[in-house]
């Protein structure tokens, strides 16, 4: 029952499609899941955190950030 929660929350698992949220959108909280940011802050999460961009190549790279990008921490 819990992961019919979590497949309506954030979709079907199976699609190969990467969804981002719109750049207008206002976040309140957010999962770890590309669904859950705007394509911008997904991009700035793969270049700072190199387990987000190896465990998510493919939206890394829909989001427009190439592997071998990463920034420096602060």
């Amino acid at each position: 029952m819990a992961s019919a929660l979590v497949v309506g929350c954030f979709g079907s698992p199976a699609a190969d499609a990467v969804t981002f949220l719109p750049d207008d959108a206002e976040i309140a909280c957010r999962a770890i899941l590309p669904q859950s940011f705007r394509r911008s802050d997904w991009a700035e999460l793969c270049s700072r955190d190199p387990s987000v961009a190896d465990g998510h190549p493919e939206a890394c790279r829909a989001a427009g950030f190439e592997s071998g990008n990463r920034l420096q921490g602060r």
